[in-house]
């Protein structure tokens, strides 16, 4: 393990409303490496893991079948999300897990049961972030919704994704995110962290530990180099929402309720509101 200092720079986010560039971000990293910024450690990369856990992993990815969206910041994506995701109001959707846990379930398994493995790496590298990681977890999430024995809740794998520079909203403040890296036959498809001034290869089997949601960052060009070529990230995240997500059982209760209240709302309106307006008009076109 090696170690590099570095000092944030300050920067113009109206200059990053784009793509990565390389030239973006002086300082390549490729080997396993600590990332210090005035003593404390903020971000740290592993190049070339070698784990069943991960190797299996690898194998399973070509197989999902992720989904190409546009972010409502603007982003284009080809993703696809795993883990658990919160209550979605609109959509009448309760706390629950992700749809690729029912569509795919043996390679869902695989890909969340590395959420204990990068834990580990965490825990030895960054030992007092992720300790405050854990503990907010632990403390506001219920079991049923976090990936294992570990202190995320939720991920996203990205396939060949070029993605412009962003944070990563909705994950819980000062703590990392976890992100394991694949490729094969791949050109580019470095980060960049523009106020570190570094940038890293993110290799075949590597993990980037470091704050998606407090630094900017965004991927190089990728250049596809052969028809199988592929690059894919599989990122492991705590989210804020899901600090309000009640029991599962209690979730359904409740998804249960808003129903109801909807349905009455409904006959409400076919009952009573309906007929009211239907009258009011036919007493302007009697005036008229």
């Amino acid at each position: 393990m090696q170690f590099l200092s570095v000092s944030r720079r300050a920067i113009d986010l109206n200059d990053f409303k784009r793509g990565a560039r390389e030239e973006d971000c002086d300082t390549l990293i490729s080997e396993t490496t600590t990332v210090v910024e005035s003593g404390r450690i903020v971000a740290v990369y592993y190049s070339g893991l070698k784990d069943p856990a991960i190797d299996q992993i690898r194998a399973a990815l070509p197989q999902v079948k992720t989904v190409k969206d546009i972010r409502t910041s603007g982003l284009v994506t080809n993703s696809r999300i795993f883990g658990f995701a919160p209550r979605n109001e609109l959509r009448k959707h309760p706390c629950r897990a992700a749809s690729f846990a029912a569509e795919q379930p043996r390679q869902h398994a695989v890909i969340a049961a590395g959420a204990e493995v990068v834990a580990k790496y965490y825990e030895a590298s960054m030992p007092e972030i992720a300790s405050e990681h854990r503990a907010l977890t632990e403390g506001n999430v219920k079991a049923e919704f976090r990936l294992g024995s570990s202190m995320f809740t939720s991920g996203i794998v990205n396939r060949n994704n070029p993605l412009q520079y962003h944070f990563d909203s909705g994950n819980f403040n000062n703590c990392c995110s976890a992100m394991l890296g694949f490729k094969s036959d791949i050109g580019g498809g470095q980060l960049c962290v523009p106020e570190l001034n570094i940038r890293f290869e993110i290799a075949d089997r590597s993990l980037l530990l470091f704050d998606g949601q407090g630094l900017l960052h965004g991927v190089t060009p990728i250049e596809l180099q052969a028809p199988n070529a592929m690059r894919f990230t599989v990122v492991y995240y705590a989210l804020r929402q899901m600090w309000n997500c009640e029991h599962i059982t209690d979730e359904l209760i409740r998804q249960r309720s808003k129903r109801s209240e909807i349905e009455r709302a409904v006959r409400l309106n076919e009952q009573v509101i309906r007929p009211i307006h239907r009258k009011l008009k036919k007493g302007k076109q009697n005036d008229s």
